[in-house]
């Protein structure tokens, strides 16, 4: 492939995905009202929301007349709120917000003479109260945590009411997907997304999906009911939020592992006696991933890069090469995954993804 070439199959994507808006992006929503201590809403309030997640590094917003305030598209993350008014004390405390959801974070202020600063340490609910839909979240370290094939379709199936239509033994059905399903729907009937952009392929009417690298993922939501109205499909409804670079350089790596010696063996002599000379088990199944991300200009431009490595040999019952040895199914598949976040100035930011698998 020629230089020229190998530039246009690299950006054209980016250039899609820049180009494309995001019908239900991962951006999350923090809003809520700030009175005195007499309960009075107080107008004027500067709103700050700080967190690692955000490349620009905070948001501000001002209270209304009616003592409300708005931060809108905040990415997934732990945040350091902190509400401040000329003669009153300065206010801070920490929530966690999820994917998709508007978290309410009211705060109170009191008179003071003496600048101070006070830290709220109760836990902030992050129950979203302005919609109906609450989707099932799996958080980074839910994902880690969670003994699975290590993607969306084994996740999901840890959701209440979700389920595989084939089972995913110990990771052997990692290259050949299984599908999830709610309520009785078809396996065509689930909606995928990353980062609010439908990944649903054309083959088998959307049943086949793209293999999305797990050490990508930040947070995935998986919603059952009250999915809206621009959704065309009734099943489960899933969006996977990508992870950022940042501006400490960090990396991640995975390790698994499996070969025959961990598979039981229930062929006894009645068997034997009657024919059966084998059995479907599990031969090997790799899994090796990594990442790496970091700064390449702080507060500006970040990168974060990720591979993965699968390989699935399963014994077919009743399966043989010409040699009579037992017939062993040899699946593999190769991930690779970059990802661009740029802060082109504090009102827009610019953030562009490129997947290529190998199978």
């Amino acid at each position: 492939m020629t230089r020229a070439k190998f530039a246009a199959h690299i950006f054209a994507p980016l250039v899609v995905l820049a180009v494309v808006p995001s019908l239900a992006s991962a951006q999350s929503t923090i809003s809520g009202v700030v009175r005195d201590a007499s309960s009075a809403v107080m107008p004027g309030v500067t709103v700050e929301a700080a967190s690692e997640a955000l490349i620009e590094g905070s948001r501000t917003a001002v209270t209304n007349d009616n003592g409300r305030y708005t931060i809108v598209d905040v990415r997934p993350g732990l945040y350091t709120m902190t509400f401040t008014l000329p003669g009153f004390s300065t206010v801070k405390q920490q929530v966690t917000v999820p994917a998709n959801v508007s978290v309410p974070v009211d705060a109170e202020l009191k008179v003071s003479a003496l600048e101070e600063t006070v830290t709220v340490a109760a836990t902030v609910a992050t129950v979203d109260i302005e919609n109906v839909a609450h989707p099932a979240v799996l958080s980074r370290a839910d994902m880690d945590a969670i003994p699975s094939a290590r993607n969306m379709q084994s996740l999901g199936s840890y959701v209440p009411g979700v389920h595989l239509n084939t089972p995913d033994v110990a990771g052997s059905m990692q290259v050949q997907q299984t599908y999830i399903t709610t309520h009785g729907n078809m396996p065509h009937d689930s909606t995928y997304l990353l980062d609010g952009m439908l990944i649903n392929s054309t083959i088998a009417d959307g049943r086949a999906q793209n293999y999305i690298d797990n050490a990508i993922i930040q947070e995935t939501t998986y919603q059952t009911s009250s999915v809206t109205a621009e959704v065309s499909a009734g099943g489960v409804y899933t969006n996977m939020v990508p992870k950022d670079g940042g501006n400490q350089f960090r990396g991640d790596v995975f390790l698994g592992w499996v070969n025959s010696g961990f598979v039981g063996n229930n062929i006894d002599q009645k068997l034997i006696a009657r024919g059966v000379t084998g059995q479907s088990a599990v031969n090997k199944i790799n899994d090796f991933d990594g990442s790496l991300g970091g700064p390449i200009k702080k507060d500006k431009l970040w990168f974060l890069m990720t591979g993965r490595k699968q390989l699935t040999n399963l014994q077919s019952a009743g399966s043989f090469f010409a040699d009579g040895s037992p017939g062993i199914e040899r699946d593999s598949l190769t991930t690779a995954t970059g990802r661009l976040t740029w802060q082109i100035n504090p009102k827009n930011k610019f953030s562009a993804m490129y997947s290529r698998m190998w199978k």
